[in-house]
C-alpha cells in the first residue's frame, strides 16, 4: 500500500470545514489528493468560544480523525505521517518561549506565544467572565491563543494513527525565500506556490491532476498552507530543518538549497544623531505595508490602526493584556512611524 504524507491546516472558526490535505510521491513529484470531489467532508470547527468546551474540542479531533482514516481509505493509501500546523504541546511552566518558538525569534520569523497549561486555565476564566458580562464574541481576551487547545487534541488524536510533526507554513515561506509576498495579499499563494513547486513538482501542466482549490476545504491560502504541511511531513528527517529541540518542542520546515537557512539581516535602530531613512510613500500617512511584526496583516494606511492591532489581532507580540502588547509594539517598531509624514490639516 503506498504511503500518503498528510497537511492540515488548524481552524476552528465558526463553520469552516478543517482544511486537510492528503498526498503522495509520484516518483519525485509530491501530487495532492483531489478532496472536494469525496462524498464526504471534514468537520467543521465551533468558534473561539466553544474551545472551552472540553467534549466538544475532543469530538472535533476524533472527526479529523475519522475523516483521514476514510479518505486514506477510499484512496486505498496508509497514513504514514501528518504535519499539523499548529503548537503540539502548552508551554512548559517556568519558561518564557518554547524552545521552537525561540528558535523562530532567533530566526527573525514572527509566531504566536504558546500558553502554559496553568495559563490557559487563567485565560478560559478571562474568556467566560468576558461572556458572562456581555462581552461580544469578535472581542474575545485571548483569542490569537484560544484555537491552539484544538491543535492540542488533534495532535493527540492523531498521533494514534501515525507520527505527528509541528509545522509553520510561515516559517516555510521564509525558507524558500517568499514570506515577502504574503498569502493573503494579491498574488501571494501563486509565488509561494510556484516557489515550493520547484522542490515538489506540483501543481504542473497535466490536466488529469487536480489544481489547488480541489485539493482541500477553505479558501486558497488556507489549501496552500495545508499543501505545504503536507511536504514537510513528505520529507525524510534528514530533508528537514528542525527549529527547536526535536522530537518534541520543534517545528519542521524543508531544508532546501544548500541546506542552510539564511536568517535575515537585523535592522538596527539608528544612533541618536542620525534620522532614519524614510520608507517610499505616496499619499502621506497612506503607506501600505506588512506589519513589521507578525508579517500577516496588511496596513492599509501605516501606522494608522497599530494600536488596535497590537492590543487585541498581531501574533508577534509576547506580553498578553492590551496596555502591555501596545507598549511591546511601540518598543520595538516605535521607529518605523517616522517613515510616514504627518497628514497635513484640513482646516
Amino acid at each position: 500500500m503506498k504511503d500518503a504524507f498528510i497537511g492540515i491546516d488548524v481552524a476552528f472558526a465558526k463553520q469552516k470545514r478543517l482544511p486537510v490535505a492528503v498526498c503522495t510521491w509520484s516518483g519525485e513529484r509530491l501530487v495532492p489528493a483531489r478532496l472536494r470531489d469525496l462524498p464526504f467532508e471534514p468537520p467543521r470547527g465551533h468558534g473561539n468560544v466553544a474551545t472551552l468546551d472540553a467534549a466538544g474540542v475532543r469530538q472535533f479531533a476524533l472527526d479529523a480523525v475519522d475523516y483521514v482514516v476514510r479518505v486514506c481509505q477510499r484512496l486505498g493509501v496508509n497514513p504514514a505521517r501528518i504535519a499539523l500546523d499548529a503548537p503540539s504541546s502548552p508551554r512548559a511552566e517556568g519558561v518564557r518561549r518554547r524552545a521552537a518558538e525561540a528558535a523562530m525569534d532567533e530566526a527573525g520569523i514572527s509566531c504566536f506565544t504558546t500558553p502554559t497549561a496553568s495559563e490557559f486555565g487563567i485565560i478560559h476564566e478571562k474568556v467566560r467572565d468576558h461572556i458572562e458580562a456581555g462581552g461580544a464574541e469578535n472581542r474575545l481576551p485571548h483569542a490569537n491563543q484560544l484555537w491552539m487547545t484544538v491543535g492540542f487534541e488533534l495532535f493527540r488524536r492523531l498521533g494514534e494513527i501515525a507520527p505527528c510533526l509541528e509545522v509553520f507554513p510561515q516559517a516555510t515561506a521564509r525558507v524558500l525565500g517568499v514570506a515577502q509576498v504574503h498569502k493573503t495579499v494579491s498574488g501571494g499563494v501563486e509565488a509561494q506556490l510556484a516557489e515550493a513547486a520547484r522542490h515538489t513538482g506540483w501543481p504542473s501542466e497535466d490536466p488529469s491532476e487536480p489544481g489547488l482549490a480541489e485539493i482541500a476545504f477553505g479558501p486558497s491560502h488556507d489549501c496552500l498552507d495545508a499543501y505545504l504541511s503536507a511536504w514537510v511531513a513528505a520529507l525524510p528527517e534528514r530533508n528537514r530543518i528542525a527549529f527547536g529541540n526535536p522530537p518534541n518542542d520543534v517545528i519542521w520546515t524543508p531544508r532546501v538549497g544548500n541546506g542552510v537557512f539564511q536568517r535575515p539581516t537585523v535592522r538596527r535602530r539608528p544612533r541618536p544623531r542620525q534620522q532614519p531613512r524614510p520608507e517610499p510613500v505616496g499619499a502621506p500617512g497612506e503607506l501600505e505595508r506588512l506589519c513589521p511584526c507578525c508579517e500577516s496583516y496588511m496596513f492599509r494606511r501605516w501606522p494608522f490602526g497599530w494600536d488596535a492591532h497590537a492590543a487585541h489581532r498581531c501574533p508577534g507580540l509576547s506580553s498578553t493584556g492590551t496596555v502591555e502588547r501596545k507598549r511591546e509594539f511601540k518598543s520595538r517598531f516605535g521607529h518605523l512611524f517616522k517613515c510616514v509624514a504627518p497628514r497635513a490639516r484640513s482646516d
